[in-house]
This record gives C-alpha cells, sequence and structure tokens, in this order.
C-alpha cells in the first residue's frame, strides 16, 4: 500500500512539474546554454512592406551573454532572439505566463503564450516548443493592431547534442492606410503593402572556439537597430 501511494503521489508531481511553463522554457533553454561562441556564414533574402532590400550575405559572430555582431558590422533587422532563441529572455518581465490547449498542436509539442510590455505596449507572444528534440519550432508574436508576424524555424544538428537552425523564415504583416500591389522584382511570393518575409539561411557552424579573452566591436549594440 505504501509503494503504490508513493507512486501516486510522485506520478502527482511529475504531471505539476510538467505543467509548468517554466519547465520547458528551462529544458528547451539547455540547448542554447551549451553555445558559448559561434560564428555561421548567413544569407538573408527578405521583402518588406514598400520597401526593396537586396538579398545579403555576411557572417554572423555570438559570444556569450549577450555580444552579436556580423563581419561587417551592418545592424541585422531582427531581434536577437530570434537567432538564438534563448527563451529565458522572451520570458523576462513577462506579466502572463501559460501553457494553453490547441486543438491542432503536433505530437511531442507544447504551446506557450508570453504577454510582456513592449515600448509601451502589451505583445503577445506564441511559442511552440518541440519536446522530441526541445527545440522552438515555431513562434507568432502578436502586436495589435500594428503587426502579426509568423516565424518558423528549420533545426538541425550541426553538433552532437546541439540543434541550431539551419533556416528561419519570418512572415509579417503589418497594418497598412491603403491596400495596394508593391512591386516585387523577385518574383516568388506575392507581396502587397501590408505583408512582407526574411527568409535566413544558416550554413557552417562554428562555435565554441573562441580563447576566454575576446575583444567584441562596439558596435555590437546596434544589431537591435537601437542607438
Amino acid at each position: 500500500m505504501l509503494k503504490k501511494i508513493l507512486f501516486i503521489l510522485l506520478c502527482m508531481g511529475i504531471s505539476a512539474f510538467a505543467a509548468d511553463p517554466h519547465y520547458y522554457i528551462r529544458r528547451a533553454n539547455r540547448n542554447f546554454q551549451q553555445v558559448d561562441d559561434m560564428t555561421v556564414d548567413l544569407k538573408i533574402r527578405s521583402r518588406m512592406p514598400e520597401a526593396t532590400v537586396p538579398d545579403r550575405e555576411t557572417t554572423l559572430h555570438f559570444v556569450r551573454p549577450d555580444s552579436f555582431y556580423t563581419e561587417d558590422n551592418t545592424p541585422l533587422m531582427f531581434p536577437e532572439e530570434i537567432f538564438m532563441m534563448d527563451l529565458e529572455r522572451l520570458v523576462k518581465d513577462a506579466t502572463s505566463l501559460r501553457l494553453i490547449d490547441y486543438q491542432e498542436a503536433e505530437n511531442h509539442s507544447v504551446f506557450i503564450e508570453v504577454k510582456k510590455p513592449v515600448e509601451g505596449r502589451e505583445v503577445i507572444f506564441l511559442a511552440m516548443i518541440d519536446t522530441a528534440d526541445w527545440v522552438l519550432s515555431q513562434m507568432k508574436m502578436i502586436d495589435k493592431p500594428e503587426m502579426v508576424a509568423d516565424i518558423n524555424f528549420t533545426q538541425e544538428e550541426v553538433f552532437p547534442g546541439i540543434m541550431l537552425p539551419s533556416a528561419i523564415r519570418v512572415m509579417i504583416e503589418s497594418k497598412a492606410t491603403e491596400k495596394k500591389k508593391v512591386p516585387n522584382p523577385r518574383g516568388g511570393i506575392p507581396v502587397t503593402s501590408s505583408f512582407g518575409y526574411i527568409d535566413l539561411r544558416f550554413n557552417n557552424y562554428r562555435i565554441n572556439t573562441l580563447q576566454p579573452a575576446i575583444t567584441v566591436p562596439d558596435t555590437a549594440d546596434t544589431l537591435s537597430g537601437e542607438q
């Protein structure tokens, strides 16, 4: 009888533990925490509302804890968290954090809703974590009424036990005062004045190769677009 009671209590404890969204955040973050420094070749193809941005190739560098910069010191037009998938940063300063039920969720997937203030507005992040490989596989960012962004990640095991993205696609729909067609010189995805996308392709990862002492360019803090 005592063994049966202990088993029931253990199952209840595991169930309660797994229902805590912080459990999934910490577990998925173990992948990120294995990377102390990183260099990767990056190709960017983008088409933003009412703007034609040339395709670009560069080399991306990361040094823990938060140095993130390109070889040519040109700012990247997306948040650092999108690439490194540091979910602890995502939930920092959150006013609400919860697991949500989603009828169409795939097997081995959980959804976490995060609400947090961004530039004076409440922004909702809906993150889908793949619990087979413990990586972020999709994210939706809802900044009503200005913008909605859908982010899809293609992850690969680039080193034993370390999953990093080989591709990220960011689909953006923004508020537009007037719907109109926008010339798309590259063809492919139709574009309107309220719709855009960014495609990122990553190749030739080099991780954990630097010595403890490293000099990081002063321009690293410009990547987020802030001065």
